[in-house]
């Protein structure tokens, strides 16, 4: 069915043909009713039509990695996509509708019989192309003209503000720049604040109040992350107000608050370029208030670190700095925290008759909670150790202890032995605890040991199970905590028990300070330079 011939004769190109030709091109001609938004040709696609606008507005842009670039909106009566049927390449641009869209289109072959048969048509379509084409580049002559000229202006303002780390300094001088930059008679700026929900402001202007966001020119520029002007008659003044925006590559786009200038009813009003000029400045406002904040937060974080170092230092003095020497027996200790200060620990109790107490433990949590509760689980165990009794006696009444003191649900797995070098007896208990490796040196077998009880701090009264073994010649106990089997590699592998395993089975002969080496090594070759999070902990006994 031919289209309207009316709505062909909207188009120059077309005066030169014949009736009869004309009649060809209607019936050739075919309509397209397009919605918002629907696109119409994609960029580097081969050109199959040629499209003549009857109602409407059509976007032409560029995407890149950077997004998207309009570089023109075309109207009724204008058309688009002759350029890749006469040079026979792939599209330069894409091309979407922006409101409802009526379109006339020709196919490549209708369209390339039209101009060689009508050759004014041609010429007509190409000298239409050109005018369009330097009109355009002088658009962006003038604009790019404008835009050097703001920027080189927002670069000189930039460079003072930039130069302030103190928060405050830099919030004062970011107000007096957008003032002074827009030529205005004053200005705020406003910070949101999370906890009141409210926009606080930060200026030149004495006695501004909070603003709600949402409200008035400054509540909708946060809202809605756009610039608000207002320029109407009737006011006392102009304004302007732009967001203050920043890209984290984690967390998105955010707003930190508004700037707000405004000039007096009997001077200019602001201009769009004034919009522009003032968003810019706006996100180069955003980036030195968040360089402001990180160095605050670094100079916080400083502080920390010199208490944390301080912290584990003290932390450092509660793990035993030499192992005990005891009759017969080899024991080595590991102690390597994730963090600065450590929830794991170990220990060595001196108890009557020559027997001794070997302890090691780890507390739920990270930190310094964690680290606190690690150093109050030592001294009452040391403190129930000293007043006598079995391990299961003992554990049972620092249980009872932690768990009165316990604070925010806080708990530690521990493992408490008794050993006694006359006999080669060793009592122990295990509250929650990874179980120990026994290894036999006699057949060269690994087993761990029985026993497990709920961890101490979580329920009190609680009676604890004993068990026991006798260590022959040669034996080797490793008592670990999960950050040796929990520890990490780059593809997210665990080194799990059986890696553990096999390095005790490995240096099963040697000292009690090679298997911890050895593990120790096979630990760093498995995760690399991999950062772990959590603390890792070994103590050994062999009976030689």
């Amino acid at each position: 069915m031919s289209v309207s011939k009316a709505l062909l004769r909207r188009f120059r190109f077309f005066d030169p043909l014949s009736p009869k030709d004309f009649n060809r091109i209607a019936r050739a001609a075919k309509q397209r009713v397009l919605r918002p938004g629907a696109l119409i040709v994609r960029e580097d696609t081969g050109g199959k039509d040629f499209y003549m606008i009857v109602s409407g507005q059509v976007e032409i842009f560029t995407q890149s990695d950077q997004g998207e670039t309009t570089l023109n909106t075309l109207h009724k009566n204008e058309w688009f996509g002759e350029l890749a049927l006469l040079d026979n390449l792939p599209r330069s641009a894409s091309a979407r509708a922006v409101t409802h869209t009526t379109l006339l289109t020709l196919s490549k072959s209708d369209f390339n019989w039209l101009v060689r048969t009508y050759p004014l048509a041609l010429h007509l379509l190409v000298e239409a192309t050109h005018k369009t084409l330097r009109e355009r580049d002088r658009a962006f002559r003038l604009e790019a003209e404008l835009r050097a000229a703001q920027l080189e202006k927002l670069y000189a303002i930039a460079l003072d503000i930039t130069r302030h780390l103190d928060r405050d300094k830099a919030l004062d001088a970011i107000c007096e720049r957008a003032v002074e930059l827009l030529n205005s008679a004053g200005g705020e700026l406003y910070l949101y604040d999370a906890h009141t929900q409210m926009l606080v402001p930060h200026g030149v202007m004495p006695n501004t109040l909070p603003r709600r966001v949402g409200e008035g020119r400054v509540g909708r520029a946060f809202a809605t992350g756009q610039a608000q002007p207002a320029n109407w008659s009737g006011r006392t003044y102009f304004e302007l107000a732009a967001p203050i925006r920043i890209v984290a590559p984690r967390e998105g786009e955010r707003v930190l608050g508004v700037l707000h200038v405004y000039r007096a009813d009997d001077g200019t009003p602001y201009s769009a370029r004034d919009r522009t000029l003032l968003e810019l400045f706006a996100s180069q406002a955003a980036i030195v208030i968040e360089n402001a904040d990180l160095y605050e937060t670094h100079l916080a974080k400083r502080a920390l670190d010199v208490e944390l170092d301080a912290a584990r230092g003290v932390q450092q003095r509660l793990i035993p700095e030499h192992p005990p020497r005891i009759r017969d027996y080899q024991v080595a200790g590991f102690w390597h925290p994730a963090k600065q200060v450590s929830g794991d620990y170990y220990d060595f109790i001196a108890l009557p008759d020559g027997r001794w107490g070997f302890v090691i433990g780890d507390v739920a949590g990270k930190g310094l909670n964690a680290a606190l509760f690690m150093a109050n689980t030592r001294s009452i165990l040391r403190a129930s150790a000293s007043a006598g009794g079995n391990p299961a006696e003992i554990v049972e009444r620092a249980n009872r202890a932690l768990q009165a003191d316990s604070f925010n649900a806080m708990f530690v797995t521990l493992f408490f032995g008794i050993l006694e070098p006359r006999t080669h007896r060793f009592t122990f208990v295990n509250a929650g605890h990874n179980r120990p490796l026994l290894f036999h040196t006699a057949n060269e077998t690994l087993h761990e040991l029985p026993g497990r009880n709920l961890a101490l701090g979580i329920v009190a009264p609680l009676e604890f199970q004993a068990y026991e073994i006798e260590f022959a010649r040669g034996d080797l106990l490793v008592m670990y905590t999960d950050g040796v089997t929990e520890a990490t590699n780059a593809q997210s592998a665990l080194f799990e028990e059986s890696r553990l395993r096999a390095a005790i089975k490995e240096s099963g002969t040697t000292s009690a300070r090679q298997v911890i080496r050895q593990i120790d090594s096979r630990l760093r070759a498995f995760t690399g330079a991999y950062p772990q999070s959590d603390d890792i902990t070994l103590v050994t006994l062999r009976r030689i």
